[in-house]
């Protein structure tokens, strides 16, 4: 078990999906974390807003690139509001994974990378560099995950960013 005593015990979990697969992802990287002594919250980024962001000082995204590069539809309005809002999460540690597929070059984890910048210029700091996922999620990629959780975890115990 993680030494959680610089960790603050709540982690947002936040899914943009056009199909599913990004909940999936989700789901399972939530119930790893929980396995590890956190409490995972995981909450459609149709129902989030910038403002619940300051609640957390440790965060999740789990997203899909569709299209031409753009958010998945359920993400359109929360990428937006924050954009706009631009709440600060300094402090606050983050990772993100993004779901996608090569074959839609030059697009490939475009919604996902535009997440994560913004996550850094809003002043949060990386936990683990971005886990793409192409394709899928294979259980493979679930395994891939949730292996990826736990650097997150890691981090958010060390309180912030992965040590390089």
């Amino acid at each position: 078990m993680l030494d959680l005593t610089a960790a603050h015990p709540d982690v947002l979990v936040l899914v943009g999906t056009q199909t599913g697969n990004s909940e999936v992802v989700a789901d399972a990287v939530a119930e790893r974390l929980g396995d590890l002594g956190f409490a995972a919250h995981v909450l459609d980024m149709a129902e989030a807003v910038p403002e619940d962001l300051g609640a957390y000082r440790q965060l999740v995204a789990v997203l899909c690139t569709w299209s031409d590069g753009t958010y998945p539809d359920n993400a359109v309005d929360f990428a937006e509001s924050l954009e706009a809002v631009r709440p600060a999460l300094d402090g606050a540690a983050f990772g993100v994974v993004g779901l996608g597929d090569r074959d839609y070059d030059p697009y490939y984890q475009t919604a996902a990378l535009r997440l994560r910048d913004l996550f850094l210029e809003l002043g949060g700091a990386e936990a683990a560099p971005l886990h793409d996922i192409d394709g899928g999620p294979t259980p493979a990629d679930v395994a891939g995950a949730e292996a990826w959780a736990e650097r997150c975890a890691r981090a958010f115990a060390a309180g912030g960013a992965e040590a390089p």
